[in-house]
């Protein structure tokens, strides 16, 4: 509807006439057919114009592109009408609508002259009139042509699209009937008094912004923020000039806009499975999925809920029913228990439970011992405590990620949780980097020779099918998962489970089409980069728990700060986290020493080159070149590091040992360590720079045994085993990536970093692989860097990127991308090799 309304050109006397003759029933004049299109016309503000005069109305229409005009006419006290369209029954509409203009008019008047009379008896002229004006006692009309005195009544009443208002003629037996037709509510009156009452409720249910509405026969207000004012300021005055009723639920509109908190009241459903039903706060009316849904669509805005009043949901209530709505659409109405943490947390003041659910959850986060478990004799206290947790969560139905710090045994407590409670015909499969698969074979002929365990690949599928532990590499799961997934396993157990972070990767999402009864995750690092390493983790433990990778991405992105606190409570049940410093006391100290190395001449040169020709190709902005040349971008990163280390690991070099700082003082310090007696671990990222320093060593000590493992070794154990088995003093080089998982160097106490890597978590899987269970020695670790270098701010990246997991969240970038959002310039990693 138009609420701005046609030009009104009228005088005084022409109104007071116009009103008179309006006071019959002037609809008699037209068909049904301009009835109903002269309404639909007024209804959308098609007028444009009416001038009143006393012999005639002008009405002018803009029905579309077209314009028209309409006389409305008294000729011999009857109405006439002619018109500029050639369609007569449009013509008849145009006149109508604007009669109805006119009735809108007398109404805007407020009545003040039918007050006194003046209209209604077509008096002229009423100026100078002193005359006291009489509040109109709009309740009562005059008699009508039977005698019958009838009481205009409204009721107010709320639906879920608004608030309406009914009216009806109140007869003094009790009767009531509506005074609006059912159709388009045009008026139904006996006389003139009731129309005029008619009208003016009209124009002023118009002014409030009221609308017509056939569903409930009267008129409808939808807008929340003025069905408020309305209750609140409005109302009132009508209540003064009608006979009014209001319904039960009128009464809750009258606080405004309330915020609401819903109540959840979860349970078992009889699957299983979890149930959840809300209930608000207040007035304990139970939410049904339709309002629900209605609730979640409008976001932040209210709606009017009946019993309640004019409400919208907290925000923490709405995020908690949004989570629940995702559960029900991911799993066809009902979630898994564990999701009740994935909701809700630990918080028992969150959620009301059943009975049976409040004894799961107790027994889940307050058990008692577990006194039947015949655990085997070689674990350590904390070993076992760590295969009782995780059997009580199997037990539960909820699944676990054993989180304990490198070098603390998860393998054998997995091994001794099978041994306890794998049943006879329980398969299982196991799935790892393939450098670790021959570590769960050899564990398993250590500490459970009777379990027939091999490989996946190289064997039959009938061969496989006769195993109880199939052990899989993560590159053969991606290969054959096809074949892996019809069938469902009692255990499913990913080894190295950083190895699944990136939860597009086609490993990631082959994990996750596993299909098993008992699922388990290992790693000693969860999270390396991001909050979102830890969710295809737990996405292949239990679907939905961290909700949807949409939801995860953009919590964290609003609110990271509560995002980490529910995080940490959604994870704590499912998850054991153990460090050497608590459990493993018995371990000797371990020494971190960073050394800083100094630049030679060749390699100060060979850096400023390189920074130069960066700065000539890319600018001075590294972020931008990032974004716009990521390839060629890291490729100059990389340079940058590798003259750092060694000035003849850059392709167009041919360098002496002694143009590489880092190698000179590396030789000092082994000088210095192998000269005593002791066995050392060299690490690097870069292998050819592992080949300089065997060069180097070789040259230096030439009867030295020297192993080495790089990615390119066919047989890991070999010279793991050797270097662990010798009791010579000795050397092992090893590179970074390719030492990270599987392999125990715990004869060694001494560890040198040649080169720091962006992921401190890296290092740490590293340095870890001797210092671990067995080591007697102290461990003493040298992390070398060139000093003026990108090496540098790799540094500062560790340092801000370590402890990553404590704190659940500490920056979303990683590697190469932190390091170009933390140096502003390219020129800045010259100005830093200029300064030193």
């Amino acid at each position: 509807m138009n609420w701005k309304g046609a030009n009104r050109l009228y005088s005084r006397h022409s109104l007071v006439l116009w009103s008179s003759r309006l006071g019959e029933d002037w609809e008699a004049a037209f068909s049904d057919a301009e009835l109903r299109r002269g309404r639909s016309i007024y209804k959308k503000g098609r007028i444009r114009e009416i001038s009143l005069n006393d012999s005639d109305v002008i009405v002018n229409s803009k029905i579309g592109a077209a314009e028209s005009y309409s006389v409305v006419e008294w000729l011999g006290g009857k109405l006439a009408v002619r018109s500029s369209s050639s369609d007569e029954e449009l013509g008849g509409a145009i006149a109508v609508a604007g009669l109805l203009e006119i009735e809108e008019l007398l109404a805007d008047e407020d009545l003040s002259l039918l007050e006194r009379g003046s209209l209604a008896s077509g008096s002229e002229e009423l100026e100078g009139e002193e005359e006291e004006e009489r509040p109109l006692d709009l309740s009562k009309n005059a008699m009508n042509k039977t005698g019958e005195v009838r009481v205009l009544h409204l009721v107010l009443d709320t639906h879920f699209k608004g608030l309406i208002c009914e009216a009806y003629w109140l007869s003094e037996d009790g009767a009531r009937v509506s005074a609006l037709s059912k159709e388009d509510g045009a008026p139904r009156a006996n006389n003139s008094d009731e129309r005029g009452r008619l009208i003016m409720l009209a124009a002023r249910a118009r002014k409030s912004h009221f609308v017509y509405s056939p569903e409930f026969g009267g008129y409808l207000l939808e807008n929340l923020r003025e069905v408020v004012y309305f209750i609140q300021t409005v109302w009132p005055t009508w209540k003064s000039r009608f006979s009014t009723e209001e319904r039960e639920n009128v009464k809750h509109i009258q606080q405004g806009v309330v915020e609401i908190k819903l109540k959840p009241q979860a349970s078992r459903a009889r699957s299983g499975g979890l149930d959840i039903q809300w209930v608000f706060d207040s007035g304990a009316k139970l939410l049904d999925s339709g309002l629900a849904d209605e609730l979640l669509a409008r976001n932040d805005e209210p709606m009017l809920v009946p019993e309640l009043g004019v409400i919208k949901l907290t925000e923490e209530s709405r995020q908690a029913l949004s989570a629940w709505k995702e559960v029900e659409a991911d799993a066809s109405g009902e979630g898994q228990l564990y999701q009740l943490f994935s909701l809700f947390g630990e918080g028992e003041e969150e959620v009301e439970l059943s009975d049976d659910l409040s004894r799961w959850r107790e027994g889940l986060l307050n058990p008692k011992p577990d006194e039947e478990m015949e655990l085997l004799d070689c674990l350590r206290s904390y070993q076992r405590q760590g295969v009782e947790w995780m059997s009580r969560l199997l037990r539960h139905d909820c699944h676990c990620l054993l989180a304990d710090e490198m070098g603390l045994g998860k393998t054998v407590q997995v091994i001794a949780l099978l041994v306890a409670q794998r049943k006879a015909d329980e398969r299982v499969i196991v799935v790892c980097p393939a450098s670790v698969v021959p570590v769960w074979i050899s564990e398993f002929a250590k500490f459970a020779p009777d379990v027939n365990i091999g490989k996946f690949g190289g064997r039959t599928a009938k061969a496989a099918a006769k195993l109880d532990v199939v052990v899989v590499s993560f590159a053969l799961l991606r290969n054959r998962i096809d074949r892996l997934v019809a069938e469902e396993f009692a255990y499913a157990i990913v080894d190295e489970a950083q190895f699944i972070k990136n939860p597009d990767s086609k490993v990631s999402r082959s994990c996750r089409r596993l299909r098993a009864k008992r699922r388990i995750a290992l790693t000693g690092t969860p999270i390396e980069n991001k909050p979102l390493d830890i969710w295809p983790a737990f996405q292949f433990l239990m679907p939905g728990m961290l909700g949807s990778r949409d939801q995860f991405d953009r919590l964290y992105a609003e609110n990271p700060g509560a995002f980490k606190a529910r995080l940490r409570a959604q994870i704590r049940p499912f998850m054991l986290r153990r460090t050497k410093s608590e459990v493993a006391l018995e371990l000797p100290e371990k020494t971190i020493v960073d050394l800083e190395c100094p630049v030679t001449p060749v390699q100060a040169r060979e850096y400023q080159r390189i920074c130069e020709e960066g700065l000539a190709r890319f600018g001075d902005d590294l972020g931008s070149a990032m974004r716009t040349n990521r390839f060629a971008t890291l490729s100059l990163l990389t340079r940058l590091r590798q003259v750092s280390c060694d000035p003849q690991l850059l392709p167009w070099m041919d360098a002496n040992i002694e143009d590489s700082g880092k190698l000179m003082v590396l030789l000092e310090k082994l000088i210095e360590v192998l000269g005593t007696g002791h066995k050392v671990v060299i690490f690097s990222q870069f292998v050819r720079f592992l080949v300089r320093a065997r060069e180097m060593i070789e040259h230096a000590f030439p009867e030295l045994p020297i192993f080495e493992l790089t990615g390119s070794t066919a047989d890991r154990e070999k010279p793991v085993r050797e270097f662990q088995n010798t009791d010579q003093t000795s050397a092992m080089l090893v590179s970074l990536k390719a030492a990270s998982v599987g392999i125990t160097l715990h004869a060694a106490d001494y560890v040198f970093l040649l080169d720091p890597w962006w992921n401190p978590a890296v290092e740490s899987q590293a340095i870890d692989r001797v210092h671990r269970i067995g080591q007697t020695k102290s461990v003493f670790v040298y992390r070398l860097f060139a000093r003026g270098t990108i090496e540098e701010k790799i540094q500062q990246l560790q340092r801000e990127k370590r402890d990553l997991f404590d704190s659940i969240v500490n920056g979303s970038k990683a590697g190469p991308d932190l390091l170009a959002s933390g140096v502003q310039s390219l020129q800045s990693l010259l100005a830093l090799a200029q300064g030193s």
